[in-house]
């Protein structure tokens, strides 16, 4: 049987055989499902972040101010990750990490084209 390409680019193949995601390969016929997950607002670094904005905003608390830039970016990154997870019996797996949404996607549904067409 040939092997069919669903997508290629950068450092991401998705064929009828394999997945290639930033140099790990996983054979398609031992993924049983695919998914994207986000995590959760992380409500400490929340809290923080309104906390050291208030106290910034007070004359002479340039510090708190730093504080809750630091802790603004983190909740940011951390809201904007998503997680390509690979399922298999062996369990999940966490195969791709980014903040760019339409790019992690577009690549679980490839490999789903390349689940269900096996």
């Amino acid at each position: 049987m040939e092997e069919t390409e669903y997508l290629r680019g950068g450092k991401v193949l998705v064929t009828s055989n394999r997945i290639e995601l930033d140099g790990q390969t996983f054979a398609v016929r031992n993924v049983g499902s695919v998914k994207v997950t986000k995590p959760g607002t992380p409500w400490i670094a929340a809290l923080i972040f309104v906390g050291s904005l208030v106290a910034g905003l007070q004359p002479g608390t340039h510090g708190a101010l730093v504080i809750s830039l630091l802790s603004g970016f983190y909740i940011y990154s951390q809201v904007a990750l998503r997680r390509l997870v690979l399922v298999s019996g062996g369990g999940e797996t966490v195969a791709l990490k980014s903040t760019n949404g339409a790019h992690i996607e577009s690549i679980r549904a490839a490999i789903a084209q390349a689940i269900s067409a096996r």
